[in-house]
């Protein structure tokens, strides 16, 4: 197989299997106030959704196979936690994430159109952990 088509569908695997992306299936327990937080959460969801969608019409139209990754097992846990601490999560998945996204952008070829999906994907998930970032720190923290 093609190594850009390799490297496309683990720069889909790790959006498709995200925290961000399974964020979409939860259901969090939402103080009062929390309503906008959750909203923007959502709106990541939908930005997610569209570099899955791009990166896997790339994957199509360079003729591979979309190869789309899983959810977590550990995910399933999630259902009915709080915002905040769902947040925290998604601060620390995110990082990760952003590791491996850049492990993809420097893979593939410069001057590429896969490489500059690659480096939008990057820019956006980096976006997307200021953003859980800010959103943390404008929580009222739980006791623990």
């Amino acid at each position: 197989m093609n190594n850009t088509i390799d490297i496309l569908n683990r720069l889909l695997g790790v959006h498709s299997s995200s925290l961000a992306s399974y964020m979409a299936f939860v259901s969090p327990w939402v103080d009062d106030g929390e309503q906008e937080s959750l909203a923007t959460v959502m709106d990541v969801v939908e930005d997610q959704n569209r570099t899955i969608k791009a990166v896997g019409e790339l994957i199509l139209d360079q003729g591979g196979v979309v190869q789309a990754g899983a959810f977590p097992l550990t995910f399933t846990s999630l259902h009915d936690t709080s915002l905040n601490y769902l947040l925290r999560l998604l601060v620390r998945a995110q990082s990760d994430d952003i590791l491996l996204i850049k492990k993809c952008v420097a893979s593939l070829d410069e001057h590429t159109v896969a490489r500059a999906l690659a480096e939008e994907a990057l820019g956006s998930a980096q976006g997307h952990l200021e953003l859980f970032e800010d959103l943390l720190s404008s929580e009222p923290q739980a006791t623990a």
